[in-house]
């Protein structure tokens, strides 16, 4: 998705520069450093809407890495995940301003996301969109017993035993944490905390793990029979697409988030619906890459920069600038990829172009928003956390530790 996600935006770049650009003097620009494909639209919009400034979209694969590179140079904005890492505390300047004077409204934003961009006692970091994993499923599958806007741990466990005792022709399993190794992360998370503590210079509490491995197991036992059953089903069927599965009874659930749901093409998504799942909290636990804005403390064109984040922090903005993405025919969800920081744009704005959509509007009370990561995060988590949970999934007891295995890692990959 991330690849895609490169390709795509450098061929809107391409569009955008072969329509035409009037050269700009150096202090009108607006240098905005993003991985977001979106914001190539966003950046023609605001160009267009106003002649005093004009951004300049450069994409970072990592803008949370490369703010901590040795040679950083100009940058005005920075739109990313993780940019509220501890190990970026020292990099951007105070937001508050923008409350006192009333230009962006601080009670319009989901107040708990609002505050994990809080650093040193300062709004240092605005929240601007997020994503929530989802399970997919036929649509009207689920027993009305057992509906409801988000499936408990116990009402999902029931699902999958009552979907495998049914008699069939067809070999079933229900679901399997072990088929994408997104969920294994996922169902892991039972400290809200934990990847905080993937922070260099943080030590991972092995007894969090640990309770996750031990009900990820639990789930393999109880839902799928037991490893040797589960390996069997998964080499069997799993090379088929997830949708098929769905289609052919073959599985019950599989894990997605809301963002990919809606990429699957609409005659695609006309048969299956999603739900969310309540974590041990008894909440809907955002993904941990939810997008970040922030300016820096020292250069870069300030008076410019706070312009562009009073324009984009506008509900109206925002409605119009996911119109424009699907004029432009880029397939993402909502604002930025996901639901907007911003409550109203989400519950006026999202139902009327994705109505789909109009029953799941997360309810604030209920979302738990993720503490910070560190900037290396999606490496870490490809190339050790991952590994490490198929692995001790698969064993009885654990053998090694997480913290261990994460550092071990980094040191090995660490002039990459």
């Amino acid at each position: 998705m991330r690849h895609f996600r490169l390709c795509l935006l450098l061929l809107i770049l391409i569009i955008l520069l072969l329509a035409g650009c009037p050269f700009q003097q150096a202090d009108q620009r607006i240098v905005l450093w993003t991985d977001r494909p979106e914001f190539a639209a966003y950046a023609q919009v605001f160009n267009s809407a106003q002649k005093e400034y004009v951004v300049e979209v450069v994409y970072k694969e990592s803008p949370a890495s490369a703010l901590k590179g040795k040679k950083v140079g100009r940058w005005d904005v920075a739109i990313g995940p993780f940019l509220n890492s501890a190990s970026l505390n020292d990099t951007f300047m105070p937001l508050e301003p923008l409350f006192s004077d009333g230009s962006v409204s601080k009670p319009s934003f989901y107040q708990n996301a609002l505050e994990k961009g809080v650093q040193n006692g300062h709004q240092m970091l605005l929240p601007l969109s997020f994503n929530v994993p989802a399970f997919i499923f036929q649509s009207g599958k689920i027993r009305q017993e057992y509906d409801s806007f988000a499936l408990t741990p116990e009402v999902f466990s029931a699902i999958c035993q009552d979907f495998n005792s049914t008699k069939s022709r067809h070999a079933k399993s229900a679901f399997s944490p072990l088929w994408n190794p997104e969920s294994l992360f996922f169902l892991s998370i039972l400290s809200p905390g934990l990847c905080s503590q993937f922070e260099v210079g943080s030590e991972v509490r092995q007894q969090d793990v640990e309770r996750g491995l031990i009900q990820i197991r639990q789930m393999i036992e109880t839902l799928d029979g037991g490893l040797k059953a589960e390996t069997a089903f998964r080499e069997k069927y799993l090379y088929k697409n997830p949708l098929e599965l769905l289609d052919s009874g073959h599985i019950f659930f599989w894990y997605s988030d809301v963002g990919s749901f809606y990429y699957l093409p609409s005659e695609s998504r006309r048969n299956v619906a999603f739900r969310y799942y309540l974590n041990s909290n008894d909440k809907i636990a955002a993904c941990e890459d939810m997008l970040w804005l922030g300016i820096p403390k020292k250069g870069g064109n300030t008076q410019g920069a706070v312009a562009f984040i009073r324009w984009l922090m506008n509900s109206d903005v925002q409605q119009n600038l996911i119109l424009r993405s699907r004029e432009m025919d880029i397939r993402t969800f909502g604002f930025a990829g996901g639901f907007s920081a911003i409550k109203t744009v989400n519950a006026e704005v999202l139902p009327h172009i994705y109505p789909f959509i109009t029953a799941f509007i997360p309810q604030e009370e209920l979302l738990a928003f993720p503490d910070s990561c560190p900037p290396d995060w999606y490496a870490v988590k490809s190339g050790a956390i991952i590994p490490y949970l198929v692995q001790e999934c698969s064993t009885e007891e654990t053998e090694r530790k997480l913290w261990e295995v994460s550092e071990n890692w980094r040191r090995m990959n660490s002039g990459q």
